[in-house]
């Protein structure tokens, strides 16, 4: 009798197993979704946050394209890095316009409040309420990091269910130049990947601090697919970046026809890999190998304080050559700890 217990015991154990999986399989498999089929995003669907739905429709391009980035108190405060992202907006090569279609997602009241008082598109969404439980009224010196990566996939997904296409920027990103020129909107994903060093550990993948995302059913699938893997795999590396999850899940995103385009490097630079040409070549450098917020602003100031000048000597036809890089000066690759997560 005990015996037979066991055995049916481990039966049903073994049944239910295989329900669970064979209804992960039916739900996130694409055995409707084809390469070259394009398929459009359920835009009748009802949205659970029309307040976020509205400010898209304010914000949006004519082809239904917004720029988004994210920040929290840490980032936005005055003087802070968000200063030098509406700055760089400002002072950039064809860039002035961009700036009505950022829309800024803002992590707690304290960065609502001061981004309101800066740009037009600021929100603080009620549709993530496990994300953004109202925090102390504590200044915060660091992002928190884990959080803005969990974020970033609802936000992404919502918005591209939602039907806009997305260029998404990490805050810590002066915009120098246009970057559309390197979007492509055939492919469902258009990004930048850098490999990084890290001494003894090796070297990991990590984003290039922009990339477009195209709003259909494929990007759709494949990033609910993406977020389920966090919640099955929570240590997996294929959470911490875009380019990460490609390289770890080809196989997957081409099971679902996820296109992706990479675009060269140096067109999108950063304080991890330098050349005295970047700003020949570069349409948008971010601060990155840098943990220090303050270290960041400062180099970053100077890195636009330098591109107005170049942008002068280049409309007077000085020679450009003997511009030094005067940055960074104190996000040094010495004093960088590498997470591999980055916001």
């Amino acid at each position: 009798m005990r015996g037979l217990r066991l055995r049916n015991s481990v039966y049903l154990s073994l049944v239910a197993f295989f329900i669970v999986l064979v209804c992960f399989l039916l739900y996130h498999y694409p055995s409707s979704i084809e390469r070259g089929v394009r398929k459009v995003v359920l835009l009748k669907h009802t949205s659970t946050n029309q307040e976020l739905d509205n400010m898209l429709k304010r914000a949006t391009m004519p082809d239904r394209t917004v720029i988004l980035t994210m920040v929290d108190e840490s980032l936005a405060s005055p003087g802070s890095i968000l200063d030098t992202l509406l700055q760089s907006f400002k002072s950039g090569e064809g860039t002035q316009g961009l700036v009505n279609h950022l829309v800024i997602i803002t992590m707690d009241p304290q960065a609502l409040k001061y981004c309101r008082s800066l740009h037009p598109y600021c929100i603080h969404p009620s549709i993530f309420p496990h994300h953004f439980a109202t925090k102390g009224q504590s200044i915060m010196t660091t992002p928190d990091l884990k959080l803005f990566a969990w974020t970033r996939k609802d936000i992404l997904l919502e918005v591209i269910r939602l039907g806009y296409n997305i260029i998404f920027t990490d805050a810590d990103v002066l915009w120098l130049r246009s970057p559309f020129i390197n979007l492509n909107p055939i492919n469902e994903l258009t990004i930048s990947c850098n490999v990084l060093s890290d001494g003894q550990k090796g070297s990991y993948l990590y984003d290039g601090g922009i990339f477009f995302l195209k709003a259909n059913a494929i990007s759709f699938e494949f990033f609910k697919y993406w977020k389920l893997t966090k919640i099955l795999f929570p240590n997996d590396p294929a959470e911490e970046s875009l380019c990460t999850t490609i390289k770890e899940r080809q196989d997957i995103a081409d099971s679902y026809g996820f296109r992706v385009q990479l675009v060269n490097t140096s067109y999108f630079g950063g304080f991890c890999e330098l050349n005295k040409d970047m700003f020949r070549d570069v349409y948008t450098i971010q601060a990155n190998c840098c943990d220090d917020l303050k270290s960041k602003v400062h180099d970053l100031r100077i890195v636009l304080h330098d591109w107005i000048r170049f942008r002068k000597r280049a409309s007077g036809g000085n020679a450009l050559d003997k511009m030094a890089l005067r940055w960074p000066q104190k996000c040094t690759r010495s004093n960088f700890t590498s997470n591999h997560i980055h916001y």
